[in-house]
């Protein structure tokens, strides 16, 4: 029984390290591309939330799930 439990644990403590290592390259990234995308139209880009735009892919990801009205 607790081999089986020491299993889980370290199956659940690696499933989350490769969530954050996964979420944190998906954010950097959104970032870069916006970065990028903003030097190509010579425009300021993603400066509003946080040092330097570090927080818009955030900010980008709540606006997009409170968007939808959900209707019964």
């Amino acid at each position: 029984m607790m081999d089986l439990m020491i299993f889980a644990g370290v199956a659940l403590i690696k499933i989350v390290v490769v969530l954050v290592v996964v979420l944190t390259t998906v954010a950097f990234l959104t970032l870069a591309e916006r970065k990028v995308l903003s030097w190509m139209q010579d425009r300021m880009g993603p400066m509003e939330v946080g040092p330097y735009g570090v927080l818009q892919p955030l900010a980008a990801c709540l606006k997009l799930f409170f968007k939808e009205d959900i209707i019964p």
